[in-house]
């Protein structure tokens, strides 16, 4: 609830109680003042000046305070709430949303085409910032995928305590300018060591992408806690369903159909074996459909990391 202080009368206080402001006199984020009201200047006087001031007045009393130079300050002839909530909204400051530096892309239950997902949308992030893409699952396969051998996770194992960027720059694998790939087989990382490779990597890229197990694993949780977007991919048939619904997906997660439409799906991608086929030949960057898909969902994802 937004504290307001109230300089005015009755009818400001009734507005108040509809928009659902609180008043208050400690530390207000906006002060009302009802010009029309004897002593109403007086009381808005004792409140900081960098406050915001929204001024209910007659046509007279508005005219003159344009005079004095008024031209910033909010100013109605009326205290209705239909008036005033709008210019009380405008002129409380909001803070800037930070971007996304942390992407976490899991699932509800296993064969989504996490890893490919993540492998393709490092690749399409990668040609315009610097990524650094993070194999949670300790398979090795989003090295496969990218092209590369990533050193295991087994070089960052002893570190577990006072894991820095530096360490994990020094076993960090480049596939090309602006990417590189982190964690490799046959270890797995423990929560706690995921985590802090999460924190360290934040100091090395732009965009961290990180290849987490299922939802029900705790390194999935360790991840999803420490990122700022959360991608969940799953299936339409009733066994992904049920298991996405046991599952603890994040608040704000963006639930990806993960070969075609699913029910409040934030993106769908089409089912597009060929394509997957051509790409698993080669090693490389998936193309045709499901190509433009990725294309889709990296480039909204370059627009949240901005």
């Amino acid at each position: 609830m937004t504290r307001v202080a109230i300089c005015g009368g009755d009818e400001l206080r009734a507005a108040c109680e509809v928009l659902g402001l609180e008043p208050t006199t400690l530390a207000p984020r906006a002060v009302l003042v009802d010009l029309r009201i004897a002593g109403a200047a007086a009381a808005a006087a004792g409140f900081a000046a960098d406050i915001p001031r929204i001024v209910v007045a007659t046509s007279e009393q508005a005219t003159w305070l344009r005079s004095l130079g008024g031209d910033h300050t909010p100013i109605a002839q009326s205290a209705d709430a239909a008036v005033i909530g709008p210019l009380v909204a405008r002129c409380l400051p909001h803070p800037a949303r930070q971007r996304t530096r942390v992407i976490t892309v899991t699932a509800a239950r296993g064969g989504t085409g996490r890893t490919l997902c993540v492998a393709n949308l490092a690749r399409r992030i990668a040609e315009h910032t610097t990524v650094l893409a993070v194999d949670a699952t300790g398979s090795g396969s989003l090295g496969w995928w990218l092209g590369v051998e990533a050193r295991s996770w087994s070089e960052l194992d002893a570190l577990a305590g006072e894991l820095r960027a530096e360490h994990l720059q020094l076993v960090a694998t480049s596939v090309r300018p602006r990417l590189s790939v982190a964690g490799g087989p046959p270890v797995v990382p423990s929560a706690a060591l995921l985590g802090m490779a999460i924190a360290a990597a934040r100091e090395l890229a732009d965009l961290v992408i990180v290849d987490a197990p299922v939802l029900a694993d705790e390194r999935a949780r360790a991840a999803a806690a420490r990122s700022d977007r959360v991608l969940v991919l799953g299936y339409a048939d009733p066994a992904s369903l049920s298991a996405l619904i046991a599952a603890d997906v994040p608040s704000g997660a963006w639930l990806i159909g993960a070969q075609g439409p699913i029910a409040g799906a934030f993106r769908d991608l089409p089912r597009d074996e060929r394509s997957i086929s051509d790409a698993l030949r080669a090693r490389d960057a998936v193309d045709g459909q499901l190509g433009r898909s990725y294309d889709d969902l990296a480039e909204l994802l370059a627009i949240d990391a901005a």
